[in-house]
């Protein structure tokens, strides 16, 4: 079987070739993605400067974005071409403008660089430049060494995770307002099926509601007034049977809003932990039956990060539709929500098979009705989210575990940074101290001697004489041998002891030997037998100290291997004794 990332890839037809991206005019650069779509225009006619210089911009910007590119994501594309254009305003505004990217000396850009303000952004705009220019065969020596100089490093960031009240707050504010959405779509997609099946009256308010319905789900609008104006208004005979002018009276009765778009945002970031980036270009998951059980669906959800290696680039998530609550769940309402969209998409003669699909608010404005991915702002209620922040509140205080990167970066970059990280190492730290202390009590009670020599044995007791009635058994108890059996922990020094058997395991005058280890494992797996049948509040209150003492002391002194042979070394006589243990026969 082919090991991971060694899968053969789909190859295009024999016939295909690659669209060139760098037009006639040489600047128009287009960003093919790997499907053959268009992914962006680029057109650098417009920016300033003289024909040549754009030109040459234009060739090294087609370089990044080419096959051989680094440059794969719009959102990267678009940064740069940005970066390009600020660049050619300062170039522009300078005494002796260059008229070729071979004319800019390194005072031209020493003196832009000194211009920008001292800002993140500028940090971008300085690495996106560096990696264009510096491979243009036009930049002169001079100028390539200035502009390989190392950028300011970026500040530490100052981004912390969420309180777990305030992730609960943001997930619960987003889920009321996508279920409210979702409920509202869903009413109406069963409305418009009722209407155009003909079930209501014509000209009725219910007909009337349909026949928008329809209008919507044709044109992504309702019926409007013929007027030589921009304004969009409903049309007289709808307007009324609408109830208002508002989005969710109008086209948001079958659409997502762009706040509603970003509420499922939200909600897929609190469940997966997915980057912003990842889950802005999702496409719609694959479904299919699992050989698991009849009442469960997989989604299968393709990943795409594009400043990872190529061969880690491409990944695939599945997540399972088990019940209300799962991640499947929640992934299959927020295709129910956008299909509509996509549906009007496709009649518009645009398909999509982008996941998050909304309709913008003012279309007339921003010259497009639908709109893709997450915005950069966008308020839940009253509060502004970070979706990065709300991921790093994931990570940290709910995961706890890499989502999407290394252990190194989930270590380094978001637990030892986060103060919520550090609050929680403090518990685990107490913990672990305790879990110490407790190991410690288990360990400093019986001592297991497994030596044959009586050597051992006077050491162990300073006394010879009780080594040799240790060593013949004249000392024994049910579970050990006592070597004093009138100054026992459990009691008033000088008394007899009275404590249970099982109290030998936490003794220190108790000492087992090896000839003492088969009677020990069997006492270890009659204990196991009896956690199998017991009520944990029982096992928990009699039993339980028990066992994690005689287990501590078995796993820590003896090997696999010696206590199977000591298993099969068990008498009738061992067996009997600890039998009558578990039933509590020996107790005073």
């Amino acid at each position: 079987m082919a090991g991971r990332h060694q899968g053969t890839a789909a190859l295009p037809d024999a016939q295909y070739r690659r669209p060139a991206s760098l037009d006639s005019t040489g600047l128009v650069t287009t960003l093919w993605s790997e499907d053959g779509t268009n992914a962006g225009v680029f057109d650098f006619a417009p920016l300033p400067g003289s024909l040549q210089l754009r030109q040459e911009f234009a060739a090294a910007f087609d370089r990044k974005i080419g096959p051989a590119g680094q440059w794969r994501s719009w959102d990267t594309c678009y940064t740069g071409y940005q970066s390009v254009r600020l660049l050619l305003r300062g170039l522009a505004a300078s005494e002796q403008p260059p008229e070729t990217i071979g004319q800019i000396t390194p005072a031209m850009w020493t003196s832009w660089r000194m211009s920008l303000p001292p800002t993140a952004g500028t940090r971008h705009h300085l690495i996106s430049l560096r990696s264009l220019l510096l491979p243009a065969p036009e930049l002169a020596p001079e100028t390539r060494a200035v502009v390989d100089r190392r950028v300011d490093p970026a500040p530490a960031p100052t981004e912390v995770a969420y309180t777990y009240q305030e992730y609960l707050r943001i997930r619960s504010a987003a889920a009321t307002v996508f279920n409210s959405a979702v409920i509202r779509i869903r009413d109406n997609r069963e409305h418009l099926r009722r209407w155009r099946a003909g079930e209501f009256t014509a000209a009725s308010n219910d007909w009337l509601i349909g026949e928008a319905l329809d209008c919507v789900a044709r044109t992504g609008e309702v019926p409007l007034l013929e007027q030589a104006s921009g304004w969009r208004r409903p049309s007289r005979r709808h307007l009324a049977v609408l109830g208002g002018l508002s989005p969710d009276k109008t086209w948001g009765r079958l659409f997502l809003s762009r706040s509603e778009v970003f509420a499922a945002a939200i909600l897929l970031v609190a469940s997966e932990s997915w980057n912003k980036s990842v889950l802005h270009r999702m496409r719609i998951p694959q479904e299919h039956a699992p050989a698991l059980a009849d009442d469960v669906d997989v989604y299968t959800v393709h990943l795409d990060k594009p400043r990872r290696p190529v061969r880690l680039r491409h990944t695939s998530a599945n997540l399972l539709d088990n019940g209300p609550g799962s991640p499947g769940r929640l992934l299959r309402r927020v295709v129910e929500a956008t299909e509509p969209a996509r549906e009007t998409l496709a009649e518009l003669g645009q398909p999509t098979d982008r996941l998050l699909v909304y309709r913008t608010a003012c279309p007339s404005r921003r010259g497009q009705e639908f709109g893709f991915g997450i915005s950069k702002s966008v308020k839940v209620g009253t509060e502004s989210v970070s979706l990065r922040r709300l991921r790093r509140t994931v990570q940290v205080l709910i995961r706890k575990e890499p989502s999407q990167n290394t252990q190194q970066v989930h270590d380094t970059v978001y637990m030892l940074p986060d103060p919520a990280s550090q609050d929680a190492a403090g518990e685990t730290v107490a913990r672990g101290l305790t879990d110490a202390v407790e190991h410690a009590h288990l360990m400093g009670a019986m001592r297991l001697v497994l030596g044959n020599d009586a050597q051992t044995l006077v050491e162990l007791s300073d006394d010879p004489a009780v080594a040799a009635a240790i060593a013949r058994g004249d000392l024994d108890t049910a579970t050990a041998a006592c070597t004093d059996f009138t100054n026992s922990p459990h009691n008033d020094p000088g008394l007899p002891c009275t404590a249970s058997f099982l109290l030998c395991l936490a003794c220190p005058n108790a000492v087992a030997t090896r000839r003492h280890l088969p009677r020990l494992v069997h006492l270890h797996d009659g204990l196991n037998e009896l956690h199998a049948v017991l009520d944990t509040a029982v096992w928990d209150r009699h039993w339980q100290q028990h066992f994690a003492r005689i287990s501590v002391l078995l796993e820590t002194h003896t090997t696999a291997a010696e206590r199977s042979e000591a298993r099969a070394r068990i008498t009738a006589s061992d067996r009997t004794t600890i039998d009558r243990l578990l039933r509590r026969t020996f107790d005073a």
